[in-house]
């Protein structure tokens, strides 16, 4: 049975491992000053050329390159009638933190806001697209070899000596 020293080792190590990997993905993070092309289309969320699955293949969906930021798919309310907008960031009228895989709900619950840092990634979303996911495997990993790293201290670890 583990001491609670031990504990508190595994603790403070797995903290300091999702620190560790939050500031590297901060500072990795791109400053979206190069051009971007994303898809560019407007109309009701349920029944539109605009709406989920969207086809990239029709014409009235545009392809358009932005000269910095990042792809945008925004759904929100208008007049209680749910639209979805494919664009980019720097065509929306107000100021927001630019990060690759984030979605937003808006402060007032009217609409959800997701970017995206690559060329016509504004097309769906899926699991893969989020940075966090690819997370796991690496603190999961951390963890194994901080145990494994302990274990040889306190001498319950065999090794061939």
């Amino acid at each position: 049975m583990r001491s609670m020293g031990e504990w508190g080792l595994y603790i403070s190590a797995t903290i300091l491992l999702v620190l560790l990997l939050q500031i590297q993905r901060v500072l990795s993070q791109d400053d979206y000053s190069e051009p971007i092309t994303c898809y560019f289309c407007f109309g009701k969320a349920g029944n539109s050329t605009c709406a989920d699955p969207i086809d990239v293949n029709n014409p009235h969906v545009v392809k358009r390159e932005c000269l910095t930021g990042v792809c945008v798919k925004w759904t929100r309310y208008r007049k209680g009638i749910l639209y979805m907008e494919r664009t980019c960031s720097n065509e929306l009228n107000f100021h927001i933190t630019m990060i690759d895989g984030v979605c937003r709900t808006e402060r007032n619950g009217n609409g959800y806001l997701c970017m995206c840092g690559k060329h016509l990634c504004n097309s769906g979303w899926k699991t893969a697209h989020h940075p966090r996911v690819h997370y796991l495997p690496v603190l999961l990993t951390g963890i194994f070899v901080l145990k494994y790293w302990t274990s040889l201290w306190d001498g319950t670890c065999e090794t061939d000596h």
